[in-house]
Formats: C-alpha cells, sequence, structure tokens
C-alpha cells in the first residue's frame, strides 16, 4: 500500500496540462487549454483543461477529474496504478507501507487487463534479450536491423526483438517464469489447442512492439525471416482485452511529443519507415502498417495535429495507398497533403541514400494538397474517356464536399474545376448536391436513433445509479439549487481565510452545521467534505482513495469547479468595464450564498408549517397556537436576510 506522505507528494507534483498534454493536443483559451477530448468522438474541441484548478471537464460527454483521475479513465488504471504511473512521469520514489492483508487483496483483484499488460512487458523483454544475447537472434535478427542501418539507440527506443525459430520456446520460459497458460493465450503470444501442447505463436521472425500512448506495450508486429511460401511475410497480434486493431497507429507513443511540437504528421506505410525516418531525426511518423485508416487512428493524430503528410513509395501501390482512407481524414477535419517518393524509393530507403535534409528538401517541395493529387491521378487515368472522366469528378466532388472550412472549400473547387476543364458553376452544383445528400443521410441516422431512445425511454426501465445526479424536480428545485450553491463556494473558498481569521469552511458549518440537504447527491457530498476536513485532509480536491470509488461525488465537484465560459480581458482593457468576479468578492459570495440558503429553507420551513395549520381540526386551538409562534419566530430573520437581498415579503 502506497504511503499517505508519498501519495501526497504526487498529487503536489502533478500538473493537469502536463499529464493530459502527453495524450491531447492543447491550445491556450484564456485562462484555460482546450482540445479534444479523448474520451468521446467530436471534431471541435469541448474538452477544458483548467491548470490553475488541476482539472478537467468535457462538455460534450461529461468527463471530469484531477490528473489521477484522468490517468486512471484514459489508461484504465487502477487507483494505485495510476500513483505509480504519475510517480515514474515526475520521478517521485514510492514508498510503501506494510499491509498485508491489503495487498494480498489487491493482487486477488487484479483485472484481466493488468494480467494482459505484465505478459506483454516480459514478451517484449523476452524477445529483446533473445535478440541481442541469444547466437540465433544475433546471427538472424541482428544481423537484419543491422542490415537495414538502424543502431542500438533505435533498437533500444522501439523495444525490437527476435522471437525465436522453436515452436515452444518462448512458451516454456513464459510459464517456467510464472505465467499463467490462459493469460499467455488471452495476449496473442501463444497457442493452445486441444490434443497438443502450447506453442509459440511467433516464430522465426523479428518482432516489432506497438505501444499505446503511454508506452505499454500493447501487441507486436512480426517478419518471418525464414524462405517459407506458406509462412504471411508479416503477422500481427489479433484482438485482445487490451488492443484493438484500427485505433492505433505504429510509432504514436515516440512520436507524439514531436508531432505536437512541428505540429504536423508524417504518415508512412510500414515499420522500417518509421524506424529509418525516426533515426535521421524526423521523430514525428507513424505507419499505417499498410492497412486504410480507420476513424480512430485518424481522431488519435488529430489529438496533437490537424496537418498530416502522406508519405508514399512512388509505384502504383503506394498511390493507390495514398488514396485510401483519405476521406475520412477530410471528415476529421485535418489538413492533407501528399508526397509521392521516385520510383523504386521507400521512405527509409530514400532517407539513407539522401539524408535528412535533402529528404526534407524533398518534402517540402513535392508536397501536394490531397485534392489536387487526387484530381491529377483520376484525370489522368481517365484518359478522356467521358465515362471515367464523370466517375473521378464526382469522386473529386465528394472529397472536396468533406472539407468543413468553406473558404478552402470554394477555393478547391475553382482550382479543381480549371483540372476538369469544367465550368466552376457546375462543380458547386455537384458539391452542394453531395452535402445536401449527406445531411439528409445523418438526418435520417439521428432520427432513427432518436426512436430508439424513445422506445428504451418507455419501457419500464429501472432508474440509473446517474439519475440520481439529475437536477431536482421544478417544485423543489429552488432550495436544491441553493444547496448546490452553498457546496460550490464551500469547495472554491472553504480553506480560505475571512476577515476576523476565521477559515471560510468554519463559517459555513456555523451557519449550516446540522442541517440536511434534500438532494442526496449533495448531502453525500457535503458530508464527504466535512469529513475530509475533520481528518485533516486536502478537501478541497478529496483526493482520499475512497472518494475515487464514487463518480458522484467526483463528477459534482468538477462541475462546481470549472465552467466552459472564460470572461474576456477585452471586457476591462478595452472597454474600461470592471466586471466582478469570485475571486475579487470572494467573501461575500460566502455570505450571500449562505444568507440566499438559510432564506429558501425558511420559507421551506415556512411553508410547511401553513401545510400542518390547514390540516389541523378546528378544536386542536393549542396545537395551533404552537405552530403560530413558531412561524413568527421564523419570519424575523426572514425578513432580515430578504432585506439585504431587496426582497419583497408579502
Amino acid at each position: 500500500m502506497i504511503s499517505q506522505d508519498t501519495k501526497n507528494k504526487i498529487l503536489d507534483h502533478a500538473r493537469i496540462e502536463e499529464v493530459v498534454g502527453d495524450f491531447v493536443n492543447l491550445k491556450r483559451a484564456g485562462a484555460n487549454l482546450k482540445g479534444n477530448c479523448p474520451f468521446h468522438d467530436e471534431k471541435s474541441p469541448s474538452f477544458v483543461v483548467s491548470p490553475a484548478k488541476n482539472i478537467y471537464k468535457c462538455f460534450g460527454c461529461g468527463a471530469a477529474g484531477d490528473p489521477l483521475k484522468f490517468v486512471m479513465e484514459h489508461e484504465s488504471l487502477s487507483y494505485p496504478e495510476a500513483l505509480k504511473y504519475l510517480a515514474a512521469k515526475y520521478r517521485i520514489e514510492v514508498v510503501e507501507t506494510e499491509n498485508v492483508e491489503r495487498n494480498q487483496e489487491y493482487k486477488e483483484q487484479q483485472s484481466l487487463k493488468d494480467s494482459l499488460f505484465i505478459a506483454m512487458k516480459y514478451a517484449a523483454r523476452y524477445y529483446q534479450e533473445s535478440l541481442l544475447e541469444t547466437e540465433e537472434g544475433r546471427n538472424i535478427g541482428l544481423s537484419y536491423f543491422r542490415h537495414r542501418g538502424f543502431t542500438d539507440k533505435t533498437i533500444e527506443d522501439f523495444q525490437l526483438g527476435y522471437a525465436p525459430e522453436g515452436f515452444e520456446t518462448f512458451t516454456k520460459a513464459a510459464q517456467k517464469a510464472g505465467y499463467q497458460t490462459d493469460i499467455l493465450e488471452k495476449a496473442g503470444l501463444i497457442k493452445v489447442k486441444e490434443g497438443r501442447n502450447p506453442y509459440d505463436f511467433f516464430r522465426a521472425r523479428v518482432m516489432f512492439p506497438i505501444h499505446n500512448l503511454s508506452g505499454k506495450v500493447v501487441a507486436f508486429g512480426g517478419r518471418i525471416m525464414t524462405k517459407d511460401p506458406k509462412q504471411a511475410k508479416y503477422i500481427n497480434t489479433a484482438e485482445t482485452d487490451i488492443y484493438t486493431k484500427g485505433q492505433l497507429v505504429y510509432g504514436i507513443y515516440q512520436a507524439k511529443t514531436e508531432i505536437r511540437k512541428k505540429d504536423a504528421c508524417y504518415l508512412v506505410e510500414g515499420y522500417t519507415d518509421v524506424l529509418g525516418l525516426y533515426q535521421a531525426g524526423i521523430s514525428n511518423v507513424v505507419a499505417s502498417s499498410g492497412t486504410a485508416l480507420t476513424k480512430e487512428q485518424v481522431r488519435l493524430i488529430h489529438r496533437f495535429t490537424e496537418n498530416i503528410i502522406l508519405i508514399y513509395d512512388g509505384d502504383n501501390a503506394g498511390i493507390k495507398a495514398a488514396l485510401r482512407g483519405v476521406d475520412i481524414m477530410l471528415d476529421e477535419g485535418m489538413d492533407v497533403k501528399v508526397v509521392i517518393l521516385p520510383d523504386g524509393e521507400d521512405p527509409d530507403s530514400f532517407v539513407r541514400t539522401q539524408g535528412t535534409d535533402a529528404t526534407l528538401k524533398y518534402i517540402q517541395d513535392k508536397k501536394k494538397d490531397f485534392i489536387f493529387f487526387k484530381a491529377d491521378i483520376l484525370l489522368k487515368d481517365a484518359n478522356n474517356d467521358p465515362k471515367l472522366k464523370s466517375q473521378a469528378i464526382h469522386s473529386i466532388v465528394e472529397s472536396i464536399a468533406l472539407i468543413k472550412d468553406p473558404i478552402r472549400r470554394a477555393y478547391y473547387t475553382r482550382e479543381s474545376s480549371k483540372l476538369a476543364e469544367l465550368p466552376e458553376e457546375m462543380l458547386i452544383k455537384e458539391v452542394n448536391k453531395f452535402t445536401i445528400s449527406q445531411h439528409k443521410q445523418k438526418q435520417q441516422m439521428s432520427e432513427a436513433s432518436a426512436m430508439v431512445a424513445e422506445e428504451l425511454l418507455t419501457e419500464n426501465v429501472a432508474p440509473s445509479q446517474s439519475d440520481q445526479f439529475k437536477e431536482p424536480a421544478s417544485q423543489t428545485s429552488a432550495l436544491q439549487i441553493q444547496e448546490k450553491d452553498v457546496l460550490r463556494v464551500l469547495l472554491t473558498h472553504g480553506s480560505r481565510v475571512m476577515e476576523g481569521g476565521v477559515i471560510a469552511i468554519d463559517f459555513i458549518k456555523s451557519q449550516i452545521g446540522g442541517v440536511s440537504f434534500r438532494h442526496p447527491v449533495y448531502q453525500k457530498v457535503l458530508d464527504a467534505v466535512f469529513l475530509a476536513y475533520e481528518k485533516g485532509a486536502s478537501y478541497e480536491q478529496l483526493q482520499d482513495e475512497q472518494f475515487y470509488d464514487d463518480e458522484e461525488i467526483k463528477g459534482f465537484i468538477i462541475d462546481c469547479k470549472i465552467s466552459p465560459y472564460q470572461l474576456s480581458p477585452n471586457w476591462e482593457s478595452q472597454h474600461n468595464i470592471t466586471v466582478k468576479s469570485t475571486d475579487r468578492t470572494w467573501e461575500n459570495d460566502v455570505h450571500s450564498t449562505i444568507n440566499r440558503y438559510i432564506l429558501h429553507k425558511i420559507k421551506e420551513q415556512l411553508s410547511e408549517i401553513d401545510q400542518q395549520i390547514k390540516q389541523l381540526p378546528p378544536e386542536d386551538f393549542d396545537e395551533c397556537l404552537r405552530l403560530m409562534e413558531q412561524k413568527t419566530f421564523l419570519q424575523n430573520p426572514k425578513i432580515t436576510i430578504a432585506q439585504k437581498f431587496g426582497t419583497i415579503i408579502i
């Protein structure tokens, strides 16, 4: 169990913009940062990071939290694992306390994903040691990498390895090291068939580990080293619980920082193309591994940049590869350029013969907007055949229609009309027709989704746990809105010192201590804050482990602390209009919020007394008198508070 001192040190050092920035391309938006949410598909940024509050919030899907929560959600890690991840990032030594019972419980509850990650880490180390420390690996695997010109640093950076030729070499080594057969099978490392012993999936192949964004090995690609026509040249790990094909691109972990820094990503076809460019100092490069790009892969790249440059071989296969999947990039709002290398060259061979500077100059000189590249290729292939030319123009129009920026779309339409030798008005008309058709399809899909949702809503379904978090019904919402506001000032100002030296949380407890909130989630948050404060914890962030298991508390806290809107500095700097903020008038904010809550609480109590009086029988005069006295007693503070806000009491 990680010690409390270590936890505090980790949480003190972890900066939300640095942690999220490893996975999301963030851009400044006033005091905050914005980017595309990594937890759901979106084309316009709604993911807000607040460095001042050290939290994030997506106003699209509702995901929210702090650095630790982000790592837990994004990397599917448990609370202790996320702490260790952040400790490694910030180079903090993890000190653990002795708790045998707790450690045993944790080991027993390790998830399948945890086990698969551990098995893949072992496999990567095994294959690398096999490459460097065995005679077979050095003679076959290392010789191949040396022949391709790869250095020790490149081999180390990408954890390149070698899978031995024997059928059970890896399997026996892994089993001897304590790894269970079913875990090795589920990781895609071995095969298990009835009637025979388990055997290695990768044999006599050089190994290319595939890393996720945080650098964990989730899969392998293997290139065969023997001449066997019955064997595929390349094989890859099948889909597992930690690896889904079409969601990662090769080299993204090594490239993400440079992609963000250069605001551009080079996309090539194969593993060695990535290695060759990376080794030459062109490290903002990833590979599609010879497959058509998927939306998930494009969105992954889009997290770090909007600019993508496709670099492909000059043969027909390379040109066709450049045409595959590009419409997905355009639809996702990417700016796409294409570079075709000379015949017989691939990125790896080109950079080795030409050098880094010449390669970068070639890319700069030869890169072409994808629309013009596509128009050149398709119109040339049509060779004045009316039918083929019509098909080519329709294909070009479909790509243009996917471009979201109307100015860029108009520019490409005009230039493409010149290439096609057609009136610009004709292409504009075709682009508009396709755009309208696409809009109708999306609308029909939305209507169909709405019908399905309506059917689901009409069924007798038990309310989900998240339903408790919705705003209360109108008849009780006035008081509950005030309850929410009390929690807001408690979370944002609670640790501040008020006039007279009183800590704000102590003042709030003295005013409302002992009351019960009507909304169950609000009451739960109130109890959690007071409990954390009593324990001496940093109650404003509520970073005790128990709170990470309560999504209602975490979600509410983030909602209170971050807003999608930013106050423009132009109000004051350019228009000379001073806008009061809660940071300037926070103490008044605390007083007024508490007073409003008390006012609404008194109103509710008075309303309840009126109802009780109405229900009394005429002969119960004593009870009626008692209730009237209570009502008179409550009226005085009500009038006093109302006068502060200028409220008229009828």
